[in-house]
């Protein structure tokens, strides 16, 4: 099985293909200048460095976030029109689940950090692949003190880990930069295999994720 990733959760997007399980190939973008404008052309440049078409895709894994409002809805509304276009299936996968995918081998607690809007972020726990705390939008400083009281050093991955190392660090340890990077590849991989089993999203009412502010209006979020 072919199977299409889009992550535009934040200002790097990433497209990525996978095929029986394997890594095809994957592109990384920036969608600060708009991700309607940037991720049309980074598909097709990956279908054609890796010489498949459009036609030979059998799934669309589109990244839930949480996120950026405009570029979770323009990445899931380009997965949507290809899913039926092609008349393919549909998977949504929580961003987080994927930044966990990359370190789940290791032993003690992870927390995915994303950024938010200015200094807030959103974050949550996990243990190896399992989600052990829900999605909550914070400030680091809160996030930060909260990590400062655990008995053992967490592990933090992901952009926000990245754009806060410099404090994260005091209380925690943050994987290398380079495990900080979105990843098409890993939608497109978890995508395949919530569909191996069963789970198969709704086209009309697949949504992106979203977590409450803790001090923000309907219109506020709706901005950033």
């Amino acid at each position: 099985m072919i199977v299409l990733g889009i992550e535009t959760s934040h200002e790097q997007g990433s497209l990525g293909l996978c095929a029986q399980s394997q890594l095809v190939g994957e592109v990384l973008f920036s969608t600060e200048l708009g991700p309607g404008e940037r991720l049309l052309p980074a598909l097709e440049s990956l279908l054609a460095l890796n010489t498949v078409t459009k036609d030979q895709l059998e799934l669309i894994a589109v990244a839930l976030g949480p996120g950026s409002f405009t570029s979770l809805r323009i990445g899931m509304a380009v997965g949507k029109g290809l899913a039926q276009a092609l008349g393919l299936p549909i998977v949504g996968v929580p961003t987080m689940d994927t930044y966990a995918e990359k370190v789940s081998f290791l032993l003690g607690k992870i927390c995915v950090v994303l950024p938010d809007r200015r200094d807030l972020v959103y974050h949550a726990l996990y243990e190896g692949t399992t989600q052990i705390t829900s999605e909550r939008s914070s400030s680091i400083h809160a996030l930060c003190e909260e990590l400062s009281r655990a008995t053992h050093r967490a592990l933090c991955i992901g952009p926000g880990a990245e754009r806060h190392r410099a404090l994260l660090e005091r209380v925690a340890r943050v994987a290398p930069a380079a495990l900080n990077q979105p990843s098409g590849a890993l939608v497109a991989l978890a995508g395949a295999k919530r569909y191996r089993h069963t789970q198969r999203d709704e086209l009309w009412t697949l949504e992106p994720l979203y977590v409450h502010h803790p001090f923000a209006s309907v219109s506020e979020v709706e901005r950033s």
